[in-house]
């Protein structure tokens, strides 16, 4: 009578020569994946280098004359742009949300006459009180004090739409108008914005190689190859395993 043992299997102690060679094919497959997965981590760490976004060399170019020259002399609008689209951003901490805001204050309401800094300051003040009413608003009032919100934030993007620089209804000009603070520093060389610069560079710098530049079908080619060829590579080995074991067993005449 055949032992039910012959059936048993240990990827570990394999106990005849079908085992063996099951076992290599299954560890030869897990080399592969793991060479795969993070052999291509370790080539792009190993070939990446730090990339300034264009908005960072703006930046730099602009903000050391913001010590010695008027604002209003100088290309603030460029300056703007290049504080909003790091407050944009969703992985600015909140803390660096607060400079940041700080920082596009300071230069708005230095380089808007006086009239209309007044008018936008009661705005954003007005704004700020509804938005401290929004966590106990429930219902319809809810709804009204979202709308006169937005009614404020439209009032002030009409006001300073020459000044800032940024398009009527443009996510760039929501930025903008929610950074706006009714307290902000006097001058940007106030110590309170000593973090600006490492801030900046933080987010605009990115690891850059070939693998990342590469276009592939549409793809930068790291995404492509990290999203769509390792899933195509597990599936193809899980297929490439099922016909090897297919031949063993066959060649073996082992039939289920």
């Amino acid at each position: 009578m055949e032992s039910a043992d012959n059936y048993n299997f240990s990827l570990f102690l394999p106990r005849n020569l079908h085992g063996r060679k099951n076992r290599n094919v299954i560890l030869t497959m897990l080399v592969i994946w793991t060479v795969a997965v993070f052999g291509f981590q370790f080539l792009l760490r190993a070939i990446e280098k730090p990339t300034p976004e264009k908005s960072l060399t703006v930046y730099e170019t602009i903000w050391p004359l913001t010590a010695t020259t008027s604002i209003g002399e100088i290309d603030y609008k460029s300056l703007l742009n290049s504080l909003v689209l790091v407050k944009g951003k969703n992985t600015v901490k909140p803390e660096d949300q607060k400079i940041l805001a700080a920082a596009i204050s300071t230069i708005t309401f230095s380089v808007i006459p006086d009239d209309i800094r007044s008018a936008v300051l009661s705005e954003v003040k007005e704004i700020n009180t509804l938005k401290s009413q929004l966590p106990g608003a429930k219902d319809q009032q809810f709804l009204n004090i979202k709308s006169s919100i937005l009614e404020k934030g439209n009032r002030i993007a009409e006001i300073t739409s020459a000044y800032s620089g940024f398009k009527s209804g443009s996510l760039e000009q929501k930025i903008f108008i929610n950074s706006l603070s009714d307290t902000y520093p006097a001058l940007l060389s106030d110590m309170s914005l000593s973090a600006l610069q490492q801030i900046m560079k933080l987010y605009l710098t990115h690891n850059q190689s070939v693998l990342t530049d590469t276009k592939f079908l549409g793809f930068p080619f790291h995404y492509f190859y990290t999203a769509v060829f390792l899933l195509i590579l597990f599936i193809c080995l899980c297929i490439i395993y099922n016909i090897l074991v297919e031949r063993r067993l066959e060649k073996e005449g082992i039939v289920e």
